[in-house]
């Protein structure tokens, strides 16, 4: 099956390594696994829900989510494009609302992440 009929000898991926030099760092620009970026500034965690989970909500993403509901069927680029090109044309006043609402909804969140905490303490 593959390739058993070629005359080329298959070679191990270490044989493949030792012929480019032995390097196990990857000359291509954003390719090097071995370095890592490390951010001082947060404590790193494994648990990606425990960080989405007490993220606010952008004014932004409630309206593209708005515009989204009213076209289910149309391509989420399509959408977020002119979702983009919308929100850039809209006065401060027609933002309002969803800086209005995206605040809301941090306080609700808020206010469900202190009633966890203090069911925690007893």
């Amino acid at each position: 099956m593959g390739n058993s009929g070629s005359s080329q000898s298959s070679k191990t991926r270490k044989e493949r390594k030792g012929e480019c030099g032995g390097s196990s760092v990857d000359d291509r620009p954003g390719k090097n696994k071995n370095k890592r970026a490390v951010n001082t500034s947060e404590p790193r965690t494994n648990n990606k829900k425990e960080i989405i989970k007490y993220r606010t909500t952008n004014p932004f993403i409630i309206f593209f989510l708005r515009l989204r509901s009213k076209k289910p069927k149309e391509h989420v680029t399509v959408i977020a494009r002119s979702a983009g090109r919308l929100w850039t044309q809209m006065t401060p006043e027609q933002r309002k609302k969803y800086i209005d609402l995206a605040n809301a909804e941090k306080k609700r969140r808020e206010e469900q992440r202190r009633k966890r905490k203090s069911r925690r303490r007893y």
